[in-house]
């Protein structure tokens, strides 16, 4: 296979387990609530997942059916403890449970993760299965968003109190939210284990929970598309550009979510900015039908 085509498929297998990732985030932000816990939920299924590949003969299937399962219900405990706090407590909680998730996966036991020396992943994903897995998550997501759990989340997000006067179950949501942002984190944790083929207590941390908030501010918080377009540019692009940039990287990453946060502060996929774009759009275009379909009444009277 030529070497630039390898490297690109390499970077879209890369972007699609990073999409997933960055669509767990989007899930707890799409409530209102900014969660770092998505590493740990990535960590918790890729570690399950690939213990079950290792000292079991049930296949790929059940690994990642166990290491998702895990991972939502860990997701859900979280949500559970963490549903009093809001705001910046809720996102340095979360960044607690990141640095405890290190501790506890160096500590485990080598027979369950490697300890601090790591374990080997088996390939058990292919690219096609990583967008079939994407695609699925996608019309999960635009399913989701026109359910009454879609318009509570929203609801949720733009004010809880009034939400709440609604009748919104908000805790009840956030819950929720949580649990379904951990089974996608231990998705895409496994994705992400899949192509790395080897992973330690240094894969999921604090480096990639910058990474994927960064995904999804770059690409829009207000909408599930804009984290995998972020992902592509954050997860995808720095694996092909390599062979042409070397060192550097990281500013310019640095650069781009900069100029993103003071010029589009709703990122690249805003559905605000676009109805509003739209609405300023709206009166020129019907007075231009206005006047067209004027003109010839103009013609007839001279």
């Amino acid at each position: 296979m030529d070497p630039n085509l390898a490297l690109l498929l390499s970077a879209l297998a890369f972007a699609m387990a990073g999409a997933v990732l960055a669509l767990s985030t989007y899930v707890t932000l799409w409530t209102g609530l900014l969660s770092f816990a998505t590493v740990s939920f990535a960590a918790t299924g890729a570690f399950t997942s690939t213990w079950f590949l290792n000292h079991t003969d049930y296949g790929p299937v059940v690994a990642v059916l166990a290491g998702t399962g895990l991972a939502t219900v860990f997701g859900l405990a979280v949500g559970r403890l963490f549903r009093k706090l809001d705001s910046h407590w809720l996102a340095l909680a979360t960044v607690a449970l990141v640095l405890i998730t290190r501790v506890v996966v160096v500590n485990l036991g080598e027979d369950l993760t490697g300890g601090s020396a790591g374990v080997v992943v088996p390939n058990s994903l292919s690219r096609w299965h990583l967008l079939a897995i994407l695609v699925v998550v996608c019309i999960l997501l635009a399913l989701l968003a026109r359910s009454r759990f879609g318009v509570a989340a929203a609801t949720s997000r733009e004010d809880p109190a009034v939400a709440a006067s609604l009748g919104v179950p908000v805790n009840r949501i956030h819950v929720v939210a949580f649990g379904l942002s951990g089974g996608l984190g231990g998705l895409g944790g496994i994705m992400l284990a899949s192509q790395l083929n080897f992973i330690d207590p240094d894969t999921y941390f604090i480096d990639l929970s910058v990474t994927v908030i960064a995904s999804v501010v770059l690409g829009g918080a207000y909408h599930w598309l804009g984290s995998v377009i972020g992902a592509a540019v954050f997860t995808g692009l720095p694996v092909y550009i390599t062979q042409y940039i070397t060192e550097g990287q990281s500013i310019i990453n640095g650069a781009l979510l900069l100029a993103i946060i003071i010029w589009l502060p709703g990122g690249l996929v805003d559905p605000i900015r676009w109805r509003r774009y739209r609405s300023r759009r709206l009166p020129d275009a019907v007075a231009a039908d206005h006047a067209e379909a004027m003109s010839p009444v103009v013609k007839a009277g001279r």
